[in-house]
């Protein structure tokens, strides 16, 4: 028997799908944002060029008339701001301004320019009140200070003027008034080739003040060889007047002169080999205490009740002719005279200064007597080194007390 086989169901085909990976990434995000990277790069070149443009530099507007600077500056895009100062350059010209010509600035920004006011004429005021003569000199931009000085001209008129009347001066400018304070002026008298005493007492009798200084001179010791102010001349009645007074020494010892506004010193270059000690007994004090001084000696004063005459020298330590380094003391006991004042103490005065120490001695009631002494200390250069009587001493009132200012020298 024949089995007949039938066909089994068609066969289905099947495709079967390869596999796909994953589908591609996009990146047209990151080519968006290089792009914005490029233009903001872009605008902040821009933006830096751009601001440079807003930049000026500053014109050189010296010397220029305001309003020609004015429109300098201006036309560079900045502001002005003007101010009225003091030159010498003519009225209206610019003398300074700031900042200076080549300075950057940015747009807006101020220049400040100073504009002269130029010099002006001053007025005359002399024989004019004193307060009339401010208001005048106010009035056309100008100060005052007032000086008095004794003239015969009625008090409170102005005598003299600096700068006088029609020079040109900056404004604002200071003018000195000398104004008449209603004293009558004192006459120097003549007085070279006196003798200390009468020098002072013709000074003083007249209402000056005489600032006694000790120079080498061929002149005998005490002779007045120089004044300042000169004979003739009229000052205030109380006013200095320096005397140079000679020590005797000759012309071999050197001197070395300086002159101040009120005084004229001198000190002596002595050398450093020993000096036989002279005979100052029966001397008057002053000359004495000068030729000790004068030979590098340091005089030490005593004082002595005695019928001799006020200062004068009762004795001498050591003796005359005993050989002496320069520094050495020697002492000398001094008359105080037979009715002496009561007794005062001598106050310290080393270490001040000259016109200090004078004047802290004269009011304690005693005389004062200068002398200048070498010293090679800068720092007591002017000042009171050694006093005599010494300080603490009790003597009488209105006896000499002599002060040795240091005055500095080579040596």
């Amino acid at each position: 028997m024949i089995r007949r086989l039938l066909p089994s169901a068609a066969a289905t085909e099947e495709e079967i799908a390869e596999p796909v990976g994953p589908p591609p990434e996009r990146y047209w995000w990151l080519w968006l944002l290089l792009l914005l990277l490029l233009v903001i790069a872009g605008l902040l070149v821009w933006w830096l060029l751009s601001r440079g443009s807003d930049k000026s530099t500053v014109p050189k507007v010296i010397g220029l008339r305001s309003q020609v600077a004015a429109t300098r500056i201006h036309d560079k895009h900045l502001k002005v701001s003007p101010v009225t100062g003091q030159s010498d350059r003519p009225p209206d010209v610019v003398f300074a301004q700031k900042p200076g010509a080549g300075t950057q600035l940015g747009h807006g920004q101020t220049v400040t320019i100073s504009i002269s006011s130029g010099r002006q004429a001053v007025p005359d005021v002399t024989s004019l009140p004193v307060a009339q003569a401010q208001q005048k000199l106010t009035a056309a931009g100008f100060k005052s200070v007032v000086s008095p000085i004794a003239s015969s001209r009625p008090k409170g008129i102005v005598v003299e003027q600096s700068p006088v009347g029609g020079v040109t001066a900056v404004s604002g400018t200071t003018v000195t008034l000398k104004v008449s304070s209603g004293a009558k002026p004192v006459v120097v008298p003549q007085v070279v080739g006196q003798t200390q005493d009468s020098a002072v007492n013709a000074l003083t009798g007249v209402g000056l003040k005489p600032v006694l200084h000790n120079v080498p001179s061929t002149k005998a010791a005490g002779i007045v060889v120089a004044q300042k102010p000169a004979a003739g001349k009229e000052v205030d009645k109380g006013s200095k007047v320096t005397l140079n007074v000679s020590t005797g020494s000759g012309p071999s010892t050197t001197t070395v002169a300086t002159t101040t506004t009120t005084a004229t010193t001198a000190t002596t270059t002595t050398s450093t080999a020993p000096v036989r000690v002279p005979r100052v007994v029966a001397l008057a004090q002053m000359p004495a205490l000068r030729r000790l001084n004068v030979l590098g000696l340091r005089p030490a004063v005593v004082y002595r009740r005695s019928t001799q005459p006020v200062n004068r020298v009762l004795s001498q330590t050591p003796a005359p002719g005993t050989s002496l380094r320069r520094g050495s003391r020697v002492q000398l006991v001094v008359s105080e005279g037979p009715n002496p004042q009561p007794a005062t103490s001598v106050p310290n005065v080393v270490g001040q200064d000259q016109a200090t120490a004078a004047s802290n001695l004269r009011a304690a009631g005693f005389r004062v007597v200068v002398l200048n002494r070498p010293t090679t200390s800068q720092s007591k250069d002017g000042l009171v080194i050694d006093e005599q009587p010494r300080a603490g001493s009790s003597i009488p009132g209105g006896l000499q007390v002599t002060i040795f200012v240091g005055r500095l020298s080579a040596g």
